[in-house]
């Protein structure tokens, strides 16, 4: 049978291939601005800075990994970037917020991130995203079977 499986035209290895450089990019971009964090404490934040209280468990189901999400969020809180309380409507549940050191990060990065976008996609139009996004989504979804 021949092998017909070309890897350099496979999505999931380019995605793969391109999540893992932007991965790098972006510890280096934190590293460069005296931070050590990683891109999914990025996404909790800015998820924080723009839903302040969200729940531990919605952050889990967003970022497809409760135990992880639990641990990050444990590490985060032990550097000062967020603080993490019980629900006042339900003891069981637990919100989360940004602390001021947690927001003054933000602040850092989010300039930075937008720069390096600007960088990075000056090549690429408005159109360019657009497509690129509904792509993305539609393996997405087929993806969730």
């Amino acid at each position: 049978m021949p092998d017909s499986f070309d890897l350099e035209n496979s999505y999931a290895y380019l995605i793969y291939r391109t999540v893992r450089s932007l991965r790098r990019q972006f510890m280096r971009l934190a590293s460069a601005n005296g931070l050590d964090l990683f891109p999914e404490q990025w996404f909790v934040l800015v998820r924080l800075i723009k839903q302040p209280g969200c729940s531990q468990s919605d952050l889990g189901r967003d970022f497809d990994d409760r135990p992880s999400m639990a641990r990050a969020l444990r590490n985060m809180e032990e550097k000062g970037w967020i603080k993490i309380q019980s629900d006042p409507e339900d003891g069981r549940k637990h919100q989360v917020y940004p602390t001021k050191k947690g927001s003054e990060i933000y602040q850092v990065m989010v300039s930075a991130v937008i720069e390096e976008r600007k960088r990075m996609f000056k090549k690429l139009s408005a159109h360019d995203f657009k497509t690129f996004k509904r792509i993305i989504d539609q393996i997405y979804e087929e993806s969730m079977g």
